[in-house]
């Protein structure tokens, strides 16, 4: 591999050089922050009766919310479910539907794993039985 002078340059100043590979694209969160990724160029093709009536290709990142350019009015970010609200009220209700949701499931595991430790004893109780049985044969068969 041949180095150039600019690339030498580059190492020297950066302790690497802009060598190529895919190129990255700005974006911007709802929120303001500011995002590098590769697009992620979708084709697409809306059929209706059997027919094509649309395609085309789009980026998939704006899926995730992203935006082309930096927001005027940036909106709050919701920590519990990863997304953005249009205001802290909504992100505060978020946050109560989340705890519902979470507490709502540990009441459920807990019940679970209540009865998976009921199935567990019974389980002991039946091979403590059959030990004992096994053992009373084995001191029976020594006597002999």
């Amino acid at each position: 591999m041949v180095v150039t002078a600019e690339e030498k340059q580059q190492i020297a100043q950066k302790g690497f050089a802009d060598i190529g590979g895919t190129r990255k694209k700005r974006y911007w969160t709802p929120d303001g922050r500011e995002m590098f990724a590769v697009p992620l160029m979708k084709d697409w093709v809306k059929i209706k009766d059997k027919k094509i009536i649309g395609s085309g290709t789009r980026d998939a990142n704006l899926d995730k919310g992203w935006l082309l350019e930096s927001p005027s009015e940036p909106k709050p970010y919701c920590p519990y479910c990863t997304n953005w609200h249009d205001t802290q009220k909504e992100i505060d209700a978020c946050g109560v539907k989340k705890n519902r949701f979470a507490k709502l499931y540990e009441k459920k595991a807990l019940k679970e794993k209540s009865e998976e430790n009921k199935g567990l004893q019974t389980e002991v109780a039946e091979l403590k039985s059959e030990m004992s049985d096994i053992k009373s044969m084995l001191t029976k068969l020594l006597e002999k």
